[in-house]
């Protein structure tokens, strides 16, 4: 009966044993598992916050310099652009001054020597196309190259002019359509033509001077020699009368971008020197010309930069993988150097404890 009795005493510790043992490697794996997935989740963490604040504070800084690079060229552009405007009025201003013509203006017969001053304007400067003046009294001059040209009264029936003589404006520069020139002309793009009213000493108005300047070398100032610097993608003139040409004066529909960014363009918008609008596709900005109601619009592309942001991405993604996979070893190593010791430990004290 005694030995029954310490048999199943000693069955019942040694199952004991073995039950405490189980639990005892349960614990092991549970806390190993614990604190791989503490660490693994704390590594994952710094990695994508770490991450996408680089990224973020990259993505900032890159539109913020874009910007700003943008509208150091562009306006360094801007200025050429309109440097080479006010050498035209200079250029204007010889003929407008003229006591010469100014007396031949009031003067009801015609003076034979007024052609040929305007002729010469035109031969010493490539950039101006052709001239015409028109009198109070009447009498109209104009260089060699022009002919069939509309009276006073005609001209003055033009919305653009009608809307500039009634102005207090004494010059302006207006880009204008074939149907508004003053005189005959069948080629079907726009012109640049500056218009001023001929005041003699008196401050009195004499006359009208419309002088026809290159279109295409004003809006040159504005192309870059680095066609990877707008995206290739072409600037354009936006007229007084909302007509949207290419740099060559013909009519054309821009990409949508530039299009939808110009159709929600406001009236107040329109009137300021310099506005910014900012689009998916990069920057569009649009300067007014000198003196003028036209501006100019141009597309700073930002497929460069998402290009650069794409590639920092990547690497980014590359290095967090990279990342996470060198400490998975590690933590599986500093698992195994903190676990291990501990599990025989807890082997060697089991094994004293049934000994």
């Amino acid at each position: 009966m005694g030995n029954k009795r310490k048999r199943f005493i000693i069955a019942c510790v040694k199952i004991e044993i073995r039950t405490t043992g189980e639990r005892g490697d349960t614990v092991f794996r549970s806390l190993d598992k614990k604190m791989k997935i503490i660490l693994l989740s704390v590594i994952v963490l710094y990695v994508i916050l770490s991450s996408m604040l680089v990224f973020r504070t990259m993505e900032n800084k890159s539109s913020e310099m874009q910007r700003q690079l943008s509208l150091q060229y562009t306006g360094q552009q801007h200025k050429n652009a309109q440097l080479f405007m006010k050498w035209m009025e200079e250029m204007a201003s010889l003929v407008t001054n003229n006591t010469a013509v100014h007396a031949s203006l009031t003067s009801s017969e015609y003076d034979n020597t007024i052609p040929p001053i305007l002729d010469g304007m035109i031969s010493s400067n490539l950039y101006i196309l052709d001239m015409v003046m028109y009198g109070n009294s009447g009498s109209v001059y104009a260089s060699s190259n022009v002919s069939a040209i509309r009276s006073f009264q005609e001209t003055q029936k033009l919305p653009e002019y009608t809307k500039f003589l009634s102005s207090d404006l004494t010059s302006e520069w207006i880009v204008q359509a074939s149907s508004s020139l003053v005189y005959k002309n069948t080629d079907p793009r726009r012109k640049l033509v500056y218009v001023a009213k001929i005041i003699d000493t008196n401050e009195k108005i004499t006359g009208l001077l419309l002088m026809n300047v290159d279109l295409k070398k004003m809006s040159s100032f504005y192309h870059a020699d680095d066609p990877e610097l707008y995206g290739r993608h072409p600037t354009y003139i936006i007229t007084h009368d909302h007509a949207i040409l290419n740099a060559n004066g013909l009519q054309e529909e821009p990409n949508d971008v530039i299009w939808e960014t110009l159709q929600e363009d406001t009236q107040e918008e329109a009137n300021e020197e310099m506005t910014i609008n900012q689009t998916e596709e990069g920057i569009v900005l649009l300067y007014r010309l000198y003196h003028s109601d036209d501006r100019i619009a141009i597309l700073i592309s930002g497929e460069p930069i998402k290009s650069e942001l794409r590639l920092l991405r990547n690497t980014l993604i590359g290095v967090g993988a990279f990342i996470l996979a060198l400490f998975f070893i590690l933590i599986k190593r500093l698992s195994r150097s903190i676990l291990d010791p501990l599990k025989d430990l807890y082997k060697k004290m089991r094994r004293h404890h049934e000994i």
